[in-house]
């Protein structure tokens, strides 16, 4: 039976090709040339006898015979991965790549960090910051901790933890206006937002604050620089539990409002199924859940 399969090669070339549907990316990400991986996919069409890809002027698709093909390989490169980044390690553990925002990192994994290595001395963490959405068909990662609603196609998913969200700022603000903080101040204070205007608005709503326009101000896409903006005076804005707490019992932050917004999205331990079978995967996610 084995005797029949093409080259690994060739099935290769056509995963990373039906990926991407572009020889121009997949060729970049295999470090050959366009004319050397298209090349591949003419040998291996011969060889099955089938077309697997339909060419057009500026595009290609997968044939219904490539789409059936493409799910195989992908589960058959990581399971083949998987396997030999297992017997290449002493310990069969070895060294974990998580990515992971960096507030969650700093705030919430850090200073856990010891627990685990008492528990797993046999686990290398590598950590890996970054907002962006996780790409495990790209990215050399094997877990990862990610913010979102929990629906992600392909993977394992658990959830960690959740959020809340008020508005904090500077005592210096506050001390600046007359009399206790209103609906009206906030109204004439810059805002400062994460990635977008949509907790300010969500916020602003379900308070009921209709004079408030809470799509104006900053928009800084790292919450470091994001809550220090705030410490700084620059604005108002909007804080979870995780992160600004102990800037407020230190007193460089103060709380504004009672109301607190609970978003349905919240942190999730993701990998590829197949990265299941991983023994230093699965510790480090039961590890994960443990510390809740």
């Amino acid at each position: 039976m084995r005797s029949k399969l093409p080259s690994l090669n060739s099935l290769k070339v056509f995963e990373a090709v039906a990926r991407h549907l572009s020889f121009t990316k997949a060729a970049a990400e295999l470090y050959v040339t366009q004319a050397a991986a298209s090349h591949q996919i003419k040998i291996l069409e011969e060889r099955l006898g089938v077309t697997l890809f339909s060419r057009h002027p500026r595009r290609i698709q997968l044939t219904s015979e490539g789409k059936l093909l493409l799910p195989v390989m992908t589960k058959s490169l990581d399971a083949i991965a998987s396997g030999i980044e297992q017997i290449t390690s002493d310990t069969g553990l070895g060294m974990l790549r998580v990515r992971l925002g960096p507030s969650i990192s700093a705030k919430w994994l850090s200073p856990k960090l010891n627990d685990f290595w008492r528990h797993n001395p046999d686990i290398n963490l590598s950590l890996f910051h970054s907002n962006e959405e996780v790409d495990f068909s790209r990215e050399d990662i094997d877990i990862a901790i990610t913010y979102g609603d929990g629906n992600w196609p392909n993977v394992e998913c658990f959830h960690l933890l959740s959020l809340d969200f008020f508005p904090v700022c500077s005592p210096a603000i506050v001390t600046g206006l007359s009399g206790d903080f209103k609906e009206s101040d906030l109204e004439n204070l810059p805002l400062l937002h994460d990635t977008s205007y949509k907790s300010w608005s969500t916020w602003v709503r379900d308070a009921n604050l209709n004079g408030v326009n809470p799509n104006r101000g900053v928009i800084i896409d790292d919450t470091n620089v994001l809550v220090q903006a705030a410490i700084d005076g620059q604005g108002v804005v909007m804080g979870s539990s995780l992160v600004v707490n102990e800037h407020i019992r230190s007193g460089r932050l103060v709380r504004l409002f009672d109301h607190i917004l609970r978003p349905d999205e919240g942190y999730y331990i993701i990998y590829p199924k197949v990265h299941s079978q991983r023994q230093n995967v699965r510790l480090f996610k039961n590890w994960l859940l443990s510390q809740i």
